[in-house]
Order: C-alpha cells, then structure tokens, then sequence
C-alpha cells in the first residue's frame, strides 16, 4: 500500500533533488525565486462563482449545477460562457456546450472574442465551434485574424485553413 504524501514527507523526497539549487518548501518557493509547487489552498475551484455566473447569464440552475460540479476549473469553464455569452452575442447554452468540452475554456473565450471584435460580421457560432475544436485556440485565434488581416481571403476561408494548420512529419520528412 502507497502511504499517503504529507507535506513533510513530500520535501523530504524533493528535497534530495534540490541540492546545489537552494532550500525550498514543498508548498512555497526557491530562495531563487521560483515557484515550486502552487498551493492547494490557493488552487481551490470556485464553485460559487461558477453557478453564480452562469445562471445571472442565463444557464438553467440544473445546466449550471452539472457543469460547475463536473468541471475541473469551474471558475474557468463559468468565465469562458459569460465572456463568450456577453462579447459575442452568442447563447450562453451554445457557449457553456462549447467551453465544458474544452480543456482550455479560457482561451476559448479569447479566441472567440477575438475573432468576433476583429470581424464583426463573422458567424460567430461557427467561430465558438472552431475556437472549440483547436488544440490550441489562442493560435487559432491569431491565425484566422491575422490571414484576413493580410490577405483578401473571407473570414469563413480563414476559418477552415486554420483549424487544419500543422505540420505533417510526412511532409518534413519524406516517407520511406
């Protein structure tokens, strides 16, 4: 059986690693200045705000208990409908349906709006899916705005460009 990890059993086994690097405390910093390891304290989910939020955007308390109880960030999840749901125009049942998918609902939310500041007239629901579907949608973000920007390609154009960016090993390296 794995014994469970005290704060004081967890410096003990990091500390060996931490020789020639300064004394630190498991749940505080380096004398470098480095952050170690966050508190749990300080990385406790906000549930409140969470439900709170999404039922003042318009989320049904049941839809907002379920996704703020599932969520794993629910201050995240809850800030990525509101924001989309109030800088976009979009529903905040279409936005919460996109962010709780999402492992990155913040950058969701910036993407999206972004996208939607930048051009107004873009169907924003298809801008959420595709912020959605992204790995990574700060770049997808960037992406679509800044090919628009210098090309005189359609907003819709850019959209399905980048959500199909990457590379391709094949394509660096020539298959065998």
């Amino acid at each position: 059986m794995k014994p469970f990890l005290t704060p004081d059993l967890l410096f003990t086994r990091f500390s060996s690693k931490l020789t020639g690097m300064g004394t630190a405390s498991v749940f505080g910093t380096l004398s470098l200045g480095m952050t170690l390891f966050i508190s749990p304290a300080s990385a406790s989910p906000d549930y409140f705000d969470c439900a709170a939020g999404m039922t003042e955007a318009g989320i049904s308390e049941s839809s907002a208990i379920t996704a703020c109880a599932n969520a794993r960030y629910p201050e995240n999840l809850g800030a990525c409908v509101i924001d989309v749901s109030e800088f976009t125009g979009i529903t905040a049942e279409e936005a919460l349906s996109t962010c709780q998918r999402s492992r990155r609902p913040i950058e969701v939310a910036e993407c999206t709006i972004d996208i939607h500041e930048a051009f107004p007239a873009s169907p924003s629901s298809k801008v959420l899916e595709n912020c959605g579907r992204s790995l990574i949608p700060s770049r997808y973000g960037t992406c679509v705005v800044e090919i628009v920007d210098a090309t005189e390609v359609a907003v819709d154009t850019a959209l399905e460009q980048c959500i199909r960016a990457g590379y391709f090993p094949w394509q660096i390296e020539p298959r065998l």
